[in-house]
């Protein structure tokens, strides 16, 4: 399939990307996708191979590529993020939301059409993360995840990807070489990092494959 979206709509793109993923789980048919969409990549691919200037950068796991920092140049910078893997462990009626669990800890999003217990792929954007050095209080953030800092790469003149493992996860966050100098962030410190329930986007969730035997593999061409 090649960049079978592209010429889509946000909305029009919402609703053939199910079919896309079913066809995926149930086909038992190895699937090559080629596109440029980040949130594609991240719902539909099962591996990645990464191509830029014409050559092989990098190949691997969704999950894995994702969440590497210094590979951020090439996909993309303002769709940085990294890719956790979610079960729904339950759903909270009056307020509208939906408690995901993980290696990672718990995540709360908007209200998911989801049973208990199906495995998701969570996209988070690195600059949709906020770092703190202690457990804050009194915010309206409801998601605070710990972890430690596992690498730090310069990407512009006054920024820094972070690059954050939480348990067997890899998470993204985006701050400013100042901040990163104030928290005093070298990889092993601890960090907590705060991500806004309306920030995770819906169209950034997909299922897991769930076809062992099935291997998409998704090429991303710089432009």
């Amino acid at each position: 399939m090649d960049e079978p979206l592209a010429s889509l709509d946000a909305s029009r793109k919402d609703e053939i990307l199910p079919y896309i993923e079913r066809l995926r789980d149930q086909a038992n048919v190895p699937i090559v996708y080629v596109s440029h969409a980040v949130p594609e990549v991240t719902r539909l691919a099962s591996t990645i191979v990464l191509i830029s200037n014409g050559r092989v950068r990098a190949v691997g796991p969704v999950q894995e590529i994702m969440g590497r920092a210094e590979l951020y140049p090439m996909a993309g910078r303002f769709e940085a993020g990294a890719v956790l893997t979610a079960s729904v462990a339950r759903h909270d009626e009056r307020w509208q939301l939906t408690e995901l669990t993980g290696a990672f800890g718990k995540l709360t999003v908007r209200r998911l059409d989801a049973r208990i217990g199906a495995v998701l792929r969570v996209r988070i954007r690195s600059r949709d993360v906020i770092l703190a050095a202690a457990p804050p209080e009194g915010i309206s953030a409801l998601n605070v995840l710990a972890g430690r800092v596992e690498a730090l790469v310069p990407i512009e003149d006054a920024a820094l990807e972070v690059q954050l493992r939480l348990g067997d996860e890899r998470l993204l966050a985006r701050v400013t070489r100042r901040s990163g100098t104030a928290l005093g962030l070298v990889p092993g410190r601890q960090i907590f990092a705060l991500i806004k329930t309306i920030a995770i986007d819906r169209r950034s969730l997909g299922r897991q494959a769930e076809t062992a035997d099935v291997d998409d593999e998704v090429e991303i061409f710089d432009g």
